[in-house]
Order: structure tokens, then C-alpha cells, then sequence
């Protein structure tokens, strides 16, 4: 009889703490924003409350068909992956069968689930449960075992009512980012038209009041011709005066190069024909390099972060090309199509081994491709890139039109 009290008290505990669990995990859900943050901290929490051995959250790609680590919390301490991660196709290891069903899935014995996937963990039990959020599986709550028959069926509906609190906070977290990314935006709208109209414009007219001071100088001292814009002072006076007109120069440029990196008037007013058309120009002009640039179908408007990370790819690979390639003619072609939008990037330079897993490139330097596919995964598109030792580089990067709407 005691014996049965003392179980019965043990039951309650438990149950107990996957209450406190929830809330706890309803209130972080609701205070913090920082998707990493919040990540770990719960399934910290899912971990030391029901005394699992490992934990994870792995997030499903938003613009493909594959899923990674982000989280994961074991004896040895809690890790956030960043930057490059390991990635798993959708049709392979319970976690992608959980994303596909939309289904929790127990093996308390591995060895007996045809989609469990080995790894060096020593898994003998898996238990994966889906994050689901309207309608939709955005990654999956995974706990692993170095034992048999280690997770208990009673805790499922609990865990799965803290998968659903965990998909909210992904989706909020990402809500968040993207309404700051959007302020951030506009406020780099705001910088670049009061660098442009303000800033800009009195610097150009404090050049012209020097230029009616050294008229005014000149007439005084009888050394030139207002009229005629022919004044010349003293040697050491207009050597000073030169030199703080050019320093002007410099000035005006400089800052009319920030306001049109903080965003490209042309691709704010005209689109992304007419930027990239620009850019084109600047990048010949200054790196004396043959670019061509042609565009096909019927140009139409992006979304404006869509034509801004377009922009800015081509900006940094036509860079990387004057840097890097010792290519001697780049070809860029906008080609607008029915169902998506492929701006292709094309040089003659030295080439180099492309890696099948891309991410490996950062290895070996190569972070400004890793940072070109986020761009275009933020934006629902994809990159492909093509390359061999001493036939060039092919960048290409698309947009499915149903994305740009």
C-alpha cells in the first residue's frame, strides 16, 4: 500500500512539472523574441524536466526541401548552430518523416524504424514530434535515448502541446525579425535621402560660396574677371583654396556613394533594369572591366527587398569577379519568365572547384557565396553555382513568381 502511495505521489510530481513546463514555456513564448535564444532555453528546460538525455529543435528550410540542426542540449551542455550547418534532405531519418506526415513518431527501439537515421549519439530511442503552425510542419522537436524503451507514451500529448508553443515562438521570433529588418530598411531609406538631399546639397553649396569668395578675393585685389570665372589668387592662397575644394570633391562623392549603397536611388525609383544597368557602368569605369548587361521579357517590379538582395548579390559578385577571377568580361542577363525572374551572372576568369555541399566553401573562404544563398533563401529564391579551374564562374540566381507578389 505504500508502495502504491509512493508511486502514486511520484505520477503526480511528474505531472506536476509538465504543467510548470508548459507555462514555463508559455511564458517565454510570449517574453522573449530572440529566436536562438528562446530555442535554448527551452528545450533546456524539456530536457532537465523530464530528465531526457538529448534534446533538439531542427527548423525546416523555408525555401527548400531540407532541415537542420539548430538546437541541441545534452549532458555536455546546450549548443545553437550557426552559420554553416549540416542539412538533411526531407526524405531522409525520422525528422523527415515527422516534417512530411506532420506526425509524432516513438521508436523505443531504433533498430526496429526502417527511417531511423544512425549517428554517433549511440541512439537507441528516438522520439521526434512535429512543430507544426498553420497547417504547416516548420521543423521538429527531437529527443534521443542511449536506452531502450526510454520515453514513456504518457508524455506525448504533453510534449506536443510544447511543440505547438515552440512552432509559436519560431514564428513569432521570425515576425519580429522581419518587421526590424523592414524599420531598418526604412530607416536606411530615410539616411540615404536626407545624405542625398541635405547633407549633399550644403556641401555643394558651401563649394560654390568658396568659388564666389575667390571672385570676390580676386576683384578686391584686382587678380581676375568674375564674369569670366578666371580669377587666380595668390599662389599660396589658392593652392589652400584648391585643396579644400577638392577635399570637398572628395566629400561630396564619398557621401553620394554611401546614400547610393544605403539604397540605389535608380533601383528605388526605376526598378532593377535600370540599377543593375548602373551598376554595370560604375563597376567598368572603375575596375576597367568589359561588363555587359542585357535583360529579357517583360521587366516588371520586385518586391523591394527582393530587387534590394538582387541588387546587392550582383553588386558583390561583380566584385569578387575584379578581385578574384582575373576574368576580362563579365555577362550579366535579367531574364524575366512566367514563373520566375533568373538573373544570371556569367565571367571568362580562372574558376575553382565548386564543393557539392556549398557550405564547405567557407572552409576555404568562400563566406560571400554562404552569404549570397541566405540572401536569396530570405527572399524565397534559391543560387546555383557553376565552376571549374580555368573555365570561368556561373552564378545563377531565380525567383518563383509566385513569391514575388
Amino acid at each position: 500500500m505504500l508502495t502504491e502511495e509512493k508511486l502514486e505521489s511520484k505520477s503526480l510530481s511528474r505531472e506536476a512539472a509538465r504543467l510548470r513546463t508548459v507555462l514555463e514555456v508559455g511564458r517565454k513564448v510570449t517574453s522573449i523574441l530572440d529566436l536562438d535564444r528562446i530555442l535554448t532555453e527551452t528545450v533546456r528546460l524539456i530536457k532537465d524536466t523530464f530528465n531526457y538525455d538529448l534534446v533538439s529543435v531542427s527548423l525546416r528550410d523555408q525555401h527548400e526541401e531540407d532541415y537542420f540542426y539548430h538546437v541541441v542540449c545534452s549532458d555536455s551542455g546546450c549548443t545553437c548552430y550557426q552559420g554553416v550547418r549540416t542539412r538533411r534532405h526531407i526524405s531522409i531519418g525520422m525528422t523527415g518523416w515527422v516534417i512530411r506526415n506532420q506526425r509524432t513518431r516513438l521508436a523505443n527501439d531504433v533498430t526496429q524504424d526502417p527511417y531511423f537515421l544512425s549517428c554517433e549519439n549511440r541512439t537507441e530511442a528516438e522520439l521526434d514530434v512535429p512543430l507544426n503552425f498553420n497547417e504547416t510542419c516548420i521543423g521538429v522537436l527531437g529527443l534521443e535515448s542511449p536506452y531502450l524503451n526510454a520515453f514513456n507514451p504518457d508524455d506525448i500529448p504533453v510534449l506536443e502541446i510544447l511543440a505547438d508553443q515552440i512552432a509559436i515562438a519560431i514564428e513569432n521570433a521570425r515576425l519580429t525579425s522581419r518587421a526590424r529588418e523592414a524599420a531598418i530598411a526604412e530607416e536606411r531609406n530615410r539616411l540615404a535621402r536626407e545624405l542625398h538631399d541635405d547633407t549633399v546639397q550644403a556641401l555643394a553649396a558651401i563649394n560654390r560660396q568658396l568659388d564666389l569668395l575667390r571672385c570676390d578675393i580676386g576683384d578686391r585685389l584686382g587678380l581676375g574677371d568674375c564674369d569670366t570665372g578666371e580669377t587666380v589668387l595668390p599662389d599660396p592662397l589658392e593652392r589652400r583654396l584648391n585643396r579644400v575644394q577638392d577635399a570637398l570633391e572628395v566629400t561630396i562623392q564619398n557621401l553620394r556613394l554611401l546614400s547610393r549603397d544605403l539604397r540605389p536611388q535608380l533601383l528605388q525609383d526605376l526598378g532593377l533594369v535600370e540599377a543593375l544597368d548602373a551598376l554595370v557602368s560604375d563597376m567598368t569605369r572603375s575596375f576597367k572591366l568589359e561588363v555587359a548587361f542585357q535583360y529579357k521579357g517583360e521587366p516588371h517590379r520586385l518586391r523591394p527587398d527582393q530587387e534590394l538582395h538582387f541588387y546587392r548579390i550582383a553588386q558583390e559578385a561583380l566584385s569578387n569577379v575584379a578581385k578574384h577571377s582575373r576574368a576580362s568580361e563579365v555577362k550579366l542577363l535579367l531574364d524575366f519568365q512566367p514563373k520566375e525572374v533568373i538573373l544570371n551572372i556569367e565571367d571568362n576568369g580562372c574558376g575553382f572547384d565548386v564543393p557539392e555541399d556549398l557550405t564547405k566553401l567557407a572552409r576555404t573562404g568562400g563566406m560571400g557565396v554562404i552569404n549570397m544563398r541566405q540572401r536569396m533563401r530570405e527572399i524565397g529564391g534559391c543560387l546555383l553555382l557553376n565552376s571549374s579551374p580555368g573555365h570561368g564562374t556561373h552564378l545563377m540566381l531565380s525567383i518563383p513568381l509566385q513569391s514575388i507578389g
